[in-house]
């Protein structure tokens, strides 16, 4: 970034800083006062194993009100010990802007354990009040526990302290839409599995409080990499709605379309889009795995991630499926998500995607939430625009995905291709979608029909239209753009609920998958 560039963040930072007045949005957030039955803390809701009031023993210590998450003890008797403590913040003002921080104060006895990694600070968002949830973002803490009883050992008595250390756990977000209007915060925990008395992880305080844009935060480019339909006269076609520009010089295409050229290849909607442009290269990065198979020992830059070229009837996409954004570390063996044991993999992978997709008379979504039906295959339905493919909304056993995913909504799958599940919140960086317009194009589905990100027009996202209500499929018609899909970040089924046309589900090339 040059110069001008960090100068207007910092800016943009300073000017918020005057506006945030570092408040504690969470009511109660020192548990001091219970509600009207005196076992649970006012404005708080508390579910499964858990307990409210004087921490310790206040015979022999003296200790505030809190919270207790009881891992030893499966006092519903409904399987594994699991509870959570949440509160709801609701009516967020504008003024407040869209970064905030969560900071829980809590101490985990000597004998708290879980597994999986299983105890988090989560946010849930939410527009109308609480009424329409759009999304939620995880951020597990038990390794930071873990670390601390390795790390603070006192050699001369050789007892651990990290078992009765006071510490806060921070989780800083920014808001992924700008209608969320109300948050639910919790911290919670499953896979419960400590022993003894001491088994039990006390908080004594939660708070929220909004706070400055990030000096390091980049925000998007500001206005999607498009131009006016006006510009069609001056453009070459390549099929479908897909449009070269020659730029007044040779209007033959060139062979192949890869970073160097994105810029110049466009989608016709509304207007004319460069979905390609800034989501062809990616980085592979150390961890990882390459090619045939060697862990990557220093990160390499990949220019020609993705590539395309066109045929009379089909958009032909070669990938490498390497994320063009941060992911989290897989293997996950720290157990930061789900101890997902699985790594990334460089692909070699080609998509043919129709240019004039074709409705199935026959087609079926999903239904009864879930894909008893088998209206999507598993692994691959689509592919976003960054060479990263869609799934449906499962992992394998039928068992939703939604909640196992890094924050740019993806992970890899046993053969080690990095997938999305959901809106991968990620795809949209290089372009501002924060609602002013109708959503970018991000993918398509197998069957040709292009996948758009949430929203309709200013400020509604499509899956609450009534007008042009979206159907089963997560499809509807407009005369701008025909028939499309958008995903419904929040709502089942996410991307897409079946195939509304004719799939050309083609296996990639490349080696079979590797099963761990």
């Amino acid at each position: 970034m040059n110069l001008l560039g960090r100068l207007a963040i910092v800016a943009l930072a300073s000017l918020l800083a005057a506006t945030v007045d570092g408040r504690n949005l969470v009511e109660n957030g020192h548990f001091q006062t219970a509600d009207e039955t005196g076992k649970r803390p006012a404005e708080f809701m508390l579910a499964g194993n858990v307990s409210f009031g004087i921490l310790g023993d206040p015979s022999t210590e003296n200790n505030d009100r809190g919270v207790r998450l009881l891992s030893g003890i499966n006092a519903n008797q409904d399987g594994t010990p699991r509870g959570s403590v949440s509160t709801m913040i609701k009516d967020l003002r504008r003024e407040d802007g869209r970064w905030f921080r969560l900071r829980v104060r809590g101490l985990a006895q000597d004998n708290f354990q879980v597994e999986q990694n299983d105890l988090c600070l989560k946010v849930e968002f939410f527009r109308d009040g609480g009424k329409n949830a759009l999304d939620h973002i995880t951020k597990p803490i038990y390794g930071a526990i873990v670390q601390d009883r390795k790390a603070l050992v006192d050699a001369g008595t050789n007892k651990n302290l990290g078992g009765t250390v006071w510490r806060s756990f921070d989780m800083e977000f920014r808001t992924p839409f700008r209608e969320v209007d109300t948050l639910v915060l919790t911290v919670g925990f499953g896979h419960g599995n400590g022993t003894g008395p001491r088994s039990e992880f006390w908080i004594n305080e939660m708070e929220l409080t909004p706070i400055p844009v990030p000096a390091d935060y980049i925000p998007p480019k500001g206005g999607i990499v498009s131009r006016r339909k006006e510009a069609l006269s001056e453009m070459v076609s390549l099929g479908g709605r897909w449009y070269f520009d020659p730029r007044g010089g040779d209007r033959t295409p060139p062979a192949e379309f890869n970073s160097t050229n994105a810029d110049r290849l466009f989608y016709l909607s509304d207007r004319l889009e460069a979905p390609f442009q800034d989501n062809m290269s990616a980085w592979l990065r150390k961890g990882y795995l390459d090619r045939d198979g060697n862990i990557v020992k220093e990160d390499r830059f990949e220019p020609d991630n993705v590539t395309v070229s066109f045929i009379k009837t089909h958009l032909v996409m070669h990938t490498k499926g390497l994320p063009n954004h941060p992911t989290a570390v897989f293997p996950d063996t720290q157990e930061s998500l789900d101890g997902n044991p699985n790594y990334i993999q460089e692909k070699n992978l080609t998509f043919s995607i129709p240019l004039e997709p074709k409705e199935n008379p026959r087609h079926i979504a999903m239904k009864n939430g879930d894909n008893s039906n088998h209206a999507l295959p598993r692994g691959p339905i689509g592919v976003a625009v960054n060479g990263v493919v869609f799934f449906n909304p499962f992992d394998q056993g039928g068992i939703e995905a939604i909640g196992r995913l890094d924050r740019c909504c993806g992970h890899p799958a046993p053969n080690f291709m990095y997938h999305y599940h959901k809106y991968p919140v990620c795809i949209k960086s290089p372009w501002a979608d924060d609602g002013e317009t109708h959503s970018p194009l991000i993918g398509f589905a197998f069957d040709g029909y292009p996948i758009y990100g949430p929203y309709e027009s200013k400020g509604l996202l499509a899956k609450d239209d009534r007008a042009n209500a979206l159907n089963a499929f997560n499809m509807h018609f407009d005369k701008e753009r025909g028939w499309h899909y958008h995903v419904t970040p929040g709502q089942s089924p996410h991307i897409i609920g079946g195939f509304w046309g004719v799939a050309e589900i083609r296996r990639p090339q490349g080696p079979p998958p590797r099963e761990r």
